[in-house]
C-alpha cells in the first residue's frame, strides 16, 4: 500500500511538472510579438464592456487579468470615489507599437544622425514592435502616463501609494519600478498581471537564450537592421520588477 502510494504520488508530480512545462511552452511566436489581433481572439475581453473607466473604446486584455483588474477598480473607488482610476492603455499588437515606434523614429531623425541613437532615445518610455509587454494582454497603464502626475499631484500620489500597497494583492506587480540596472525608466503607471505575464517572458527568456534570431527574425520595424536590435531586446524584455518573474 506504502509503495502504490508513493508510485501514485511520484506520477501526480511528474504530470503536474509535465503539464506546467506545456503550458509554458504552448504560447506561440506570435503571441509573444504580438503579430495577431486581439480583438480576434477568444482570449481577450473588450475593457469598454465592461465596468472599468477607460480613456478611448478598443482597448482589450485576456479575461482573468480583467477580471482582477475589475476588483482592485472596485476596492479603490470603496475608499478614493474623488480620485480617477481609469485604464490609458491595454493590449498593444505588433501593429500598434510600430505606428508608435515609427512616429517617433519619424520626430528623433531631426535630432540624431546614429540610428542606435535614436532607438535608444525611444527606448526610454516606447518599446520597439515585438518586444513590448502590452503585446501579451497581461498588462495596462493607469490613469497618466506622466511621473510628474504620481509623484506631484497630490491624487496621483494617493493612486501611486494604493497601488504600490495593494495592486499585488489582485495579482499585479509593477513592472518597471526604480532601482533596475538597466531597460526602461520607471512607470509608475504601467502594471502587469503575473500569474500569466510570467509565462510569457519565460517562454521569451528561454528563445533569447537559446534561439534569439527565431524573434529577430519577425522583426521589420524601421531600424531593426541599423542597431544592436538582439542586445536591446534582451536588456528591455528582461530588465524588469523581480517581482514579475
Amino acid at each position: 500500500m506504502i509503495k502504490t502510494a508513493i508510485i501514485r504520488l511520484l506520477l501526480t508530480s511528474t504530470l503536474l511538472i509535465y503539464s506546467a512545462l506545456t503550458m509554458a511552452k504552448q504560447i506561440p511566436l506570435n503571441r509573444l510579438t504580438g503579430q495577431f489581433d486581439e480583438k480576434q481572439d477568444p482570449a481577450f475581453i473588450a475593457l469598454d464592456a465592461t465596468i472599468l473607466p477607460v480613456n478611448k473604446k478598443g482597448m482589450y486584455l485576456q479575461k482573468e487579468p480583467t477580471e482582477q483588474l475589475i476588483k482592485a477598480y472596485q476596492d479603490f473607488k470603496k475608499i478614493h470615489s474623488d480620485i480617477p482610476f481609469i485604464i490609458v492603455s491595454a493590449t498593444r499588437n505588433y501593429n500598434y507599437q510600430n505606428g508608435i515606434w515609427q512616429r517617433k523614429w519619424d520626430s528623433l531623425t531631426t535630432q540624431f544622425s546614429q540610428p542606435q541613437q535614436i532607438a535608444e532615445e525611444i527606448l526610454k518610455f516606447s518599446s520597439m514592435p515585438g518586444t513590448s509587454r502590452h503585446h501579451w494582454g497581461t498588462d495596462v497603464d493607469i490613469t497618466s502616463v506622466s511621473s510628474n502626475f504620481f509623484k506631484n499631484d497630490p491624487k496621483g500620489k494617493i493612486l501611486d501609494a494604493w497601488l504600490q500597497q495593494n495592486m499585488k494583492n489582485y495579482g499585479f506587480c509593477q513592472s518597471f519600478n526604480e532601482g533596475r540596472n538597466g531597460g526602461y525608466q520607471t512607470e509608475e503607471w504601467h502594471w502587469s498581471y503575473q500569474p500569466i505575464a510570467k509565462q510569457y517572458i519565460a517562454e521569451y527568456k528561454a528563445l533569447l537564450d537559446h534561439n534569439p534570431t527565431k524573434i529577430t527574425e519577425t522583426l521589420n520595424f524601421t531600424g531593426h537592421d541599423q542597431i544592436r536590435l538582439e542586445a536591446l531586446i534582451k536588456e528591455y524584455v528582461l530588465q524588469v520588477n523581480p517581482d514579475c518573474y
